[in-house]
């Protein structure tokens, strides 16, 4: 909103009066109240006429005809200089410019939207209220009258056809600004500041105060979540560290191949898994508790212990009573019978967690009583550290464990999908992988780095099935600037991944499955933008667990095509994506395995943990 000059002027000037007795604190104090970093150099052009006007102002009281023909004039001198006074800054908003880095990326996109902005009404810098967006009615008909409740990744390129690459939509009180342009994330993800917030996940956060728990890497903010990220970090994002789990993932990935030569028998026809999906999702629960709690859980037996699958319904129950839950207002959750489920899943995975941080614990201390060396990879390392109480451990290391599961199992599921109907892309890949490990070679973390073709078919399948479609940033430190639009503190931010991901003007001929897109020197790569496709995030709120993921998936996938080819079913149809919190299959994927004709090495013995 755009209030008259005159008015701004005065408001300007008897601010000023308070700060200020001379002349030159006037000018200073008007250059920073106006926060435009070429202010300074334009006033002091315009020095003597300005000085002159001050100096009249002050010697009249504000409210006189001369004092208000004085402003008017003072507003005109102004306006001859460009500038342009926001509704934002009257409110004290804006900080003052002064003293700027300016390489702070922020500080030179609202200093360059500010340049190219003046008051005659010519490229005005747009605000909130100057976008456009559906009504809270019109989302709510789109989501249940149009479908589009459970593939609200569509709904956001639906919507940027229509609105642009910038809107906003409405729920209920809840206003969220929608980014739908890869050089627009870009500009929010920079100016995101040293504690960024993607959503405040109200029932996520009121669990763990109901019931006393820490919060995690997923839920804390601010100065807090600095700390616990700090500590989490280097045992999870630095590589000497993350290949050192290789060996672990391995032994997981043997078990798998054993658990699919074990579906394939009995399912009947010889050679179909059926449900992949499901199968991979109980191999990523292996995994990532093999690393995160240095334990196995049972996943890949033929007969999964009860215990176990409890654990992973609730993880299933918690993600989807999440998305229920929210719908309402806080007030009426004690009332609800989905929030009394949605505590019960929550109790379960705490339950779970804290014994199996006990178990550990119980370990390291016998072993320190029978003075042996005291051996571990991940908690080990949390609880000898003694950076983090009990309770901050078990907040973290349950949150980890969520953001650790879906990523592994529908990655793979989508690449394996693609592989088997793009038989050629297949057949490169295994080239590729018995070329770097012949014979009965196991893949480790220094094979994977010579197989880019396997890490472009990861990048490719994220690109077109990014785990989550669309991440959020809530601005806390400072108004950021993103296109020509000014956007105050607490704005909420819902960056459309998906839709970026199928942009043809970065990504030409989006819907096809092209790994080669991403290798070095390829044809697409100078055309690609660095947010085009984020599937991890970006800055220091990235996601923790990547680099486990990604060796997670390398690994397992390598192997497979190694010793399989893949096929579709004959009998299977095309599936789609769709939106449950995370992007997921809709219905079941059902492939043939076959075995190579070569000899490996890969275990055919029983399942572990099988009788």
């Amino acid at each position: 909103m755009i209030i008259s000059k005159s008015t701004v002027v005065g408001r300007l000037v008897h601010r000023l009066f308070a700060v200020s007795q001379t002349k030159r604190h006037y000018l200073t104090a008007l250059a920073r109240s106006l926060s435009l970093t070429h202010t300074h150099r334009h006033i002091q052009a315009q020095a003597p006429g300005l000085i002159h006007l001050f100096s009249l102002l002050s010697r009249h009281k504000e409210g006189t005809d001369k004092t208000h023909c004085m402003v008017k004039m003072l507003g005109r001198s102004l306006m001859s200089v460009g500038l342009r006074v926001k509704c934002q800054q009257l409110k004290g908003i804006q900080r003052v410019t002064a003293g700027l880095n300016p390489a702070n990326y922020g500080d030179t996109l609202r200093r360059e939207a500010a340049s190219t902005s003046t008051v005659m009404g010519v490229n005005k810098m747009k605000t909130m209220d100057d976008l456009g967006g559906p009504s809270f009615m019109t989302t709510l008909y789109w989501l249940f009258i149009k479908g589009y409740f459970q593939t609200t990744q569509q709904m956001q390129i639906e919507h940027s056809k229509i609105y642009g690459p910038l809107w906003k939509s409405k729920y209920g009180p809840l206003v969220v600004v929608n980014v739908a342009s890869a050089d627009m994330i870009e500009q929010v993800l920079r100016q995101e500041g040293k504690h960024p917030i993607r959503t405040d996940m109200p029932h996520w956060r009121n669990y763990r105060e109901l019931r006393n728990q820490a919060h995690g890497p997923l839920t804390e903010m601010g100065a807090k979540w600095q700390r616990i990220r700090s500590i989490l970090n280097p045992r999870m994002l630095k590589p000497k560290h993350v290949s050192s789990y290789a060996n672990t993932i391995n032994e997981v990935v043997s078990d798998f191949i054993c658990k699919v030569n074990w579906l394939r028998e009995t399912s009947g026809q010889g050679v179909m898994v059926n449900d992949l999906t499901a199968e991979l999702y109980k191999f990523a629960f292996e995994g990532i508790c093999s690393v995160l709690f240095e334990t196995r859980m049972g996943c890949m037996s033929e007969v999964i212990p009860e215990k176990t699958q409890k654990f992973i319904f609730s993880v299933g129950e918690m993600f989807h009573l999440s998305q229920v839950v929210i719908l309402f207002p806080q007030f009426l959750w004690p009332y609800l019978q989905s929030w009394k489920r949605f505590v019960a899943a929550w109790d379960h995975l705490f339950k779970v967690a804290e014994e199996l941080v006990n178990k550990k614990i119980e370990e390291i201390q016998e072993n320190v009583h029978l003075d042996k060396d005291v051996e571990g990879a991940y908690l080990t390392h949390l609880l000898l550290s003694e950076q983090m109480n009990i309770t901050e451990i078990l907040g973290s290391i349950t949150e980890l464990l969520l953001a650790g599961v879906d990523t592994t199992s529908n990655t793979i599921s989508w690449s394996l999908y693609h592989l088997a109907r793009e038989p050629e892309i297949q057949e490169q890949l295994y080239q590729e992988v018995i070329s770097v490990c012949p014979g009965d070679k196991v893949p480790n973390s220094n094979d994977i780095a010579q197989m880019p073709y396997l890490k472009a078919i990861i990048r490719e399948t994220l690109r077109l099935y990014p785990v989550v479609p669309g991440n959020a940033r809530v601005t806390v430190e400072n108004e950021i600037v993103v296109g020509n639009h000014l956007f105050p503190k607490k704005t909420l931010f819902h960056l459309c991944h998906y839709a970026v991901s199928y942009d043809e003007n970065i990504f030409p001929n989006s819907h096809t499955f092209l790994p080669e897109r991403w290798l070095r020197g390829g044809e697409d790569k100078s055309k690609q933008h660095p947010f085009g496709s984020v599937p991890f995030g970006f800055g220091i709120r990235a996601c923790l667990g990547r680099r486990v993921a990604e060796l997670e998936m390398y690994l397992l996938l390598s192997r497979l095509i190694k010793h399989y080819e893949v096929k579709p079913d004959p009998a299977g149809k095309p599936v789609k994506p769709i939106t449950r919190t995370l992007l997921c299959p809709a219905t079941p994927i059902n492939l043939q395995f076959l075995d190579r004709q070569v000899k490996q090495a890969e275990p055919r013995a029983k399942l572990a943990g099988s009788p």
